[in-house]
């Protein structure tokens, strides 16, 4: 029996879903982003665009140019930037691990907009076992939802569970994880100040 409708790897292709721009602003809301940050799924500039307003240097680049003026066009998990301290995005989910080792191996801050079952999976133990995120910020309310890329359907709020996935001043000695909780319409109108 099938509970949730999945799309094919034909329908998804590179996985484009564009980012609510109320995830970004909660994200600054909570956590201390470093100023200088790396977008390597930038698709449209919604991630992009949130950081930008907030004051942050941003280099924005996804392995296809989806018409963000200034993207830089490559495969992150070929890529590297010394320039960026931090990278935040929403990775395509079947490359989201590798994405996170590739990410932590980079820089010192990673925040990764996930689904909450990300932290489920046999195949992915090994990878937390070895990577324990530092924080996992839920998302107490569902955001709204993330369309694929020329999605013509109706519109509706997410039914996945979205959390901020946190590597920060990651080490192997890594202390246990965090889990905290927001809701993204506390931040809804903008980044308060803190």
């Amino acid at each position: 029996m099938r509970i949730n409708a999945t799309h094919s790897l034909d329908e998804r292709g590179l996985d484009p879903y564009w980012t609510p721009p109320e995830a970004t602003r909660a994200l600054l809301a909570v956590e201390n982003v470093p100023k200088n940050v790396w977008e390597p799924a930038c698709g449209a500039g919604n991630i992009a665009e949130v950081l930008r307003g907030a004051g942050h240097d941003v280099l924005a680049s996804d392995i296809k140019d989806y018409g963000y003026p200034g993207t830089h066009v490559e495969d992150f998990l070929a890529s590297s930037c010394s320039e960026a301290n931090a990278i935040v995005t929403n990775p395509p989910y079947r490359l989201a691990e590798a994405f996170a080792k590739h990410a932590i191996a980079e820089v010192s801050y990673v925040a990764f907009l996930l689904r909450l079952n990300f932290l489920e999976s046999t195949r992915r133990l090994a990878f937390f076992r070895e990577y324990p995120p530092s924080r996992v910020w839920v998302s107490s309310r569902r955001l709204p939802m993330m369309h694929r890329l020329g999605w013509t359907g109706p519109e509706a709020p997410s039914n996945h569970c979205f959390a901020w996935f946190i590597w920060s001043n990651w080490t192997k000695k890594q202390h246990q994880s965090e889990i905290r909780w927001f809701d993204w319409k506390d931040y809804s109108a903008g980044v308060p100040g803190r």
